[in-house]
This record gives structure tokens, sequence and C-alpha cells, in this order.
């Protein structure tokens, strides 16, 4: 085998030409090493052993050219054209915009346009943007700890168990929702208060803020006539509202059934309880 092993140092160019009398075909070029793995193997952090392979870590600064001409940086044994695919933490590709037309830059040409901050690929006639689809927000969370809404009191309902949350979008502990993106957001509450002696003419509201902006996006009212019997009271709201990037929305409820006073809308953790599972919050962004 014919080895060209390339070492450089602060001071000078140092070339060592190992030559048999194999043919050419089979030349490595190593720098930085004297043991390349590849028709060019450059070490750039100068830690790959003498023999053998290097490990995970020490390949990570590496890159080789293999003899089908696949280039393999932080990895040994590129598989593909160009192959970042390595154990370490830095395996971005950056790009830039070009002024190249699509068809001048070929079909599969790929730039970054900073003016619309998105990835662009050339079809041979035009650039189009890569469509990348976000993880829509998906929210479902229930109440499952004893929660007291004030008489005739807006009140935010917060202390949610929260069961999903695939953007990371909600706060169960303080029962915001943030947007993720400009976009239609359903949302879903539904509502049980413990059962107990219901005013005559009472009212409950169902309602939805917005803390950024400082506003009441929809509200819904329930009315109930029991004469001061004893009944359950419980409801819905369903609101489909477009939200912009970083908006915040919190489920409230008012009341005053109890004629004066707190009511809860569960008093217990126990599950088989009649005034259990039935407070719930559920938020679709589409």
């Amino acid at each position: 085998m014919e080895k060209i092993n390339v070492f450089i140092t602060k001071s000078r160019l140092i070339i060592l030409l190992f030559l048999s009398f194999g043919s050419s075909a089979y030349a490595q070029i190593g720098i930085n090493t004297g043991n390349p793995l590849a028709k060019l193997h450059i070490d750039g952090g100068k830690d790959n052993p003498s023999t053998g392979a290097p490990n995970a870590s020490q390949s990570s600064n590496d890159l080789v050219v293999t003899n089908a001409g696949f280039v393999g940086v932080g990895v040994l044994n590129p598989i593909v054209k160009l192959d970042l695919r390595s154990s370490g933490t830095q395996n971005a590709i950056g790009l830039g915009n070009t002024t190249m037309t699509a068809a001048t830059a070929g079909a599969g040409a790929v730039r970054y346009e900073a003016t619309t901050s998105r990835i662009q690929v050339s079809d041979g006639n035009v650039w189009e943007a890569a469509l990348v689809l976000p993880t829509k927000a998906v929210v479902v969370a229930r109440m499952t700890a004893a929660f007291s809404v004030a008489y005739n009191t807006d009140v935010n309902i917060t202390g949610w168990d929260e069961v999903r949350d695939l953007s990371s979008s909600f706060d169960p502990a303080t029962g915001i929702f943030t947007a993720p993106r400009d976009g239609v957001y359903t949302f879903l509450l539904t509502y049980n208060f413990v059962s107990g002696t219901v005013a005559n003419s009472s009212e409950v509201t169902s309602q939805f803020y917005s803390p950024s902006a400082n506003s009441i996006l929809a509200r819904s009212f329930k009315t109930f006539a029991r004469g001061n019997e004893a009944a359950q009271v419980g409801g819905s709201s369903t609101i489909t509202v477009r939200l912009t990037a970083n908006q915040t929305v919190r489920p409230q409820l008012r009341q005053n059934i109890t004629g004066a006073g707190a009511r809860s809308l569960r008093n217990n953790s126990d599950w088989t309880n009649p005034d259990a599972g039935f407070n719930n919050l559920t938020i679709i962004e589409h």
C-alpha cells in the first residue's frame, strides 16, 4: 500500500512519503495523523491513536474522503455523499443565500433565504420554500384536586393536572396557555360544581381571558332557577379564535349560585365520587 502522510507544524510543513511498489490507486493521505484510514484523512484534533481506529470522541473532529468519493465529517464510514452523523454535538449544516437563479444553481440546490428566514430548494426553475410542519399544540388537562370558585368574582382556574401537551405551551399550575405561533385555536372547558343548594335565578359565567391582550376573548352564561333547592350545577364553553404568537389565554369561572359564598368544582380526589371527572380543559391548534 502506498501512503502519503502530511504533518503540519508551526514552523514548517513536512511531507513524509512512504512509498511501496503497490498501485498508486491505493494511496492514502493523512493530515495530523500517521494512521490515515481513508483516501484523505484529516485529524482536526490531532488526538487519534498511532494504530487502530479512533474512538467516537476522537473521530468526531476528523474529516475523511473515501475511495468512493464520500465525505465524512466526524464519521469515518460515510454512507452518503456528505455524512455528518457523528457522536458529536455540532452536527449542523450552515447555509447561506445566493444570487444565483434556481435554474443556474440546478435542481436540488439548497439555500437559506434571509428575507423570509426560510430554507429554499431549487426545482430547476424556481426557488421553492421547504415545507416544515411544526408540532401542533394539543393540550388535555383535568382538575384532580379540590378547587374553590369565589362568589361573584372572575376566578382563574389553576392547579390543573396535565395529561398531554405536545408543544409545551400550557402551564398547568397557572392554567395559562401560550400560543406557539399565529393560528386558529379551539378551547373547550367543561365544569361541574359539587352538589348543593342553588339560589333562584343564579348564574355561572365561563370565559376565556387573554392576559397578554388584557381582554376577554369569549364568555358564556348559564342560568339556574332552582328556588334554593339542592342540585348539581355544570356546563361547558367552547370557542375557536385566532391568536398571535405568544398570546396567552386562560379559563375563568364566575358564580353566584350559592346566594353568597364560594362553591367548589370538586372537594376530594376520589374518582368514584359523582363530583369528579367532569372538570376538563382541551386546547387544539388547527
